[in-house]
C-alpha cells in the first residue's frame, strides 16, 4: 500500500469483507450495524474501534514517499527515481513524464497531498518568499494575509530578521502584520 494506489474497487471489496465480518455477516444473512463504520473508524479515545479507511491509509502512505522523495535526497530510491522522473526539480514540481512505472504513478498522485501539508521550517529565511510561501505557525494557511504591501513580491523572510539578535524586525513586523498576527510572531522563531 505504500508504493502502489489501490484500485477504489479493491478497497471497497476490503472495507466490505472487514465489515462483514465483523458484524458476523455470512452469505445473505443480515445482521444489524449497532455503529456506523465512520464511527468504527475513529481513535478508540473517541469511542470508535480504530478501524482504517483504506483508501484514505493507501493515500497516507503514499504521500509519506512522497514526503520522503522530498526530503531524503541520500536514499537510493530517491536517486532512482530522480533521475528517472524528475532530474531538473524536486517532487513537489515532477510531472508523470513518458511512460511512467505503476509506482511513480502511485506516488505522484499522493503528491497533492504533500503539497497541502508543507510548510517552511524559517531557520534563517533566506529560501521563504513572504507572501508565496507557507511559514507562518498557524493551523489555516500557513500564509502572509496583510494589508501591508509595501514590500516586493519576491521578498524574503529573512528580511524580517535581526540575523544579530536572531529575533524579529518588530518595527518592520508591525508595519506589516495585522495585530493577532504579530502576537502570534512574537513568540516565533
Amino acid at each position: 500500500m505504500s508504493c502502489f494506489k489501490l484500485p477504489n474497487s479493491l478497497c471497497d471489496d476490503l472495507t466490505s469483507m472487514i465489515r462483514n465480518f465483523w458484524w458476523g455477516q455470512q452469505r445473505d444473512e443480515k445482521k444489524i450495524a449497532w455503529m456506523s463504520w465512520d464511527k468504527l473508524c475513529e481513535p478508540k479515545s473517541c469511542g470508535g474501534m480504530s478501524f482504517k479507511k483504506i483508501k484514505q491509509f493507501n493515500m497516507a502512505l503514499l504521500a509519506k514517499q512522497g514526503w520522503r522523495l522530498q526530503t531524503k535526497h541520500t536514499s537510493l530510491v530517491y536517486k532512482v527515481l530522480k533521475a528517472r522522473y524528475f532530474p531538473n526539480s524536486d517532487f513537489l514540481h515532477a510531472t508523470i513524464g513518458n511512460n511512467p512505472s505503476y509506482t511513480w504513478q502511485s506516488i505522484l498522485v499522493a503528491q497533492p497531498l504533500v503539497c497541502e501539508g508543507m510548510r517552511w521550517s524559517v531557520g534563517n529565511g533566506r529560501d521563504i518568499r513572504i507572501w508565496e510561501d507557507k511559514w507562518l505557525p498557524t493551523a489555516f494557511t500557513h500564509k502572509v494575509r496583510s494589508p501591508g504591501l509595501f514590500l516586493d513580491s519576491d521578498t524574503r523572510v529573512c528580511e524580517l530578521i535581526k540575523p544579530e539578535f536572531a529575533s524579529w524586525n518588530m518595527v518592520l513586523i508591525d508595519a506589516l502584520f495585522y495585530p493577532h498576527r504579530q502576537r502570534k510572531l512574537r513568540g516565533f522563531l
